[in-house]
This record gives structure tokens, sequence and C-alpha cells, in this order.
């Protein structure tokens, strides 16, 4: 078994070897970046901490591109051996000026995703609520033409959040299975199997976002709400 502890978080700021704001490709072929210049970002004693209030960024037509508020993934991507990896992390959020209760309106978490197959398993957490996301991104060239979906999954039994509070959170990947297991405080919270592809690597990511609809008159995601997100103890475990 190897134990990575990806960032130590002492830095005051964001290590720039070790986190870059996302990039995606739109579908006129522009590059779309996930960073909002206006976020407040500090890594110390620990711990990093994202607050964006109020949400700025969107995008009135695309929905993949106008639901992330800040996105901070990891430059290179983390093999996942054919044993399989867990990764973990302590999370908290703090929602501002929303309503905390509906995880969609404004979360914080933990991205784990393979953008070479558009496939992605992330945490979500509202100030009140815990959340988990399980989808395949309509990447232009990358997910086949009908191949994209999204699932959001939240349990009745521990579901339930407090604001600021920090949890231990844990997605593990078994390519060869083709599943992937979420667990807080390590209590099982869901489970897929029959994942459409062999994940064999990913690309973590810290995001505050929405996962709200484009409407009739464009973005929906952004009416005057904000949250903080705190990350602590980020470690990939992989091997037996």
């Amino acid at each position: 078994m190897t134990v990575l502890e990806y960032d130590t978080f002492t830095e005051g700021a964001v290590d720039p070897s070790k986190w870059v704001p996302l990039q995606l490709p739109t579908p006129d072929g522009s590059m779309w970046s996930y960073g909002d210049p206006q976020a407040k970002v500090e890594a110390h004693g620990g711990t990093l901490h994202i607050t964006v209030n109020p949400f700025r960024l969107k995008h009135d037509s695309v929905h993949m591109l106008d639901d992330p508020k800040h996105l901070l993934v990891t430059p290179q991507t983390i093999p996942v051996p054919d044993s399989g990896a867990r990764i973990s992390a302590e999370m908290a959020c703090e929602s501002y000026n929303g309503d905390p209760d509906d995880i969609t309106d404004g979360w914080i978490g933990l991205v784990v995703g393979d953008f070479s197959t558009g496939m992605i398993f992330d945490w979500m957490l509202s100030g009140t609520r815990v959340g988990a996301l399980y989808e395949r991104l309509p990447i232009p060239g990358v997910t086949p033409e009908g191949g994209s979906f999204s699932y959001l999954v939240q349990s009745p039994f521990v579901a339930i959040n407090e604001p600021g509070k920090f949890r231990s959170y844990e997605i593990a990947l078994n390519p060869k299975a083709r599943s992937a297991e979420w667990k807080v405080d390590g209590q099982a919270f869901y489970r897929t199997e029959g994942i459409p592809v062999e994940v064999h690597s990913v690309t973590l990511g810290l995001i505050v976002c929405t996962l709200k609809p484009t409407g009739p008159h464009g973005s929906t995601s952004v009416h005057g709400q904000g949250a903080k997100g705190s990350w602590r103890h980020l470690k990939v475990t992989s091997g037996p």
C-alpha cells in the first residue's frame, strides 16, 4: 500500500506546481477557464480555503461551463493501478446568501475526474447537505454522441451537514471491476458499477460550484449567492 499526501497546504497561497485553474474546450473551439480572478484563495496551517462570494462566472448556453465558479486541478494526472485507489480528504463548507438545503444552489467539493474519457466522480457539500455526483461530461471529441449523463445522489441517512464542520470523505475506484464507491466518515454512501470505461488515471480538483440547468434566457446559476470551501489531509492511497 502506498499513501501520498498530495499537498500539505502550508505555503500561504496555492502552489502553482500542484494546482491550476481547469480549462476545457467550448463548442466553438475556444478554451474556457474555470478560474475566478476575484476568488479568495489561502493555504495555511494545513488547510486550503477558497471563498467565492458572490458567484460570478457563468455561461449562458453550455451547462458544464456555467456551473463551476472556481475549479483548481492537478496539472498532472494521478495513476490508478489495476488494484484500485482511494482518494480522501477532510472538507467543510459555508454557504452564503443562498439555499444551503438545495445543494445544487451552491456547493464545494472534491473532484476525481478522468478528462480523457469524461468520467467524473465528485463529492458535493453545501452548508447543510452532502451529495455524490457521478457523471460523464459531454466533452467534444472525447465523449461519444449521446454518451453523457449526470446523477446526483443524496442519502436521507448521512446527507445532513453542518456549516464549517470538517468531515472525512473518500472515493474508491476499481478499474478492473469498473466500480466506484463514496464513503463519508467511513460510512458507505453510494456505490456504482458498470462504469462505461476503465479509469486508469485521474485529475483531482477542488471546486466551488452550482448544478443548475441553463434556461431559455441563459444562466440560472448566479443570483447573489456564494460559498467557502476548506480542504485538508488530501491523500491518495493505492495498492492492496
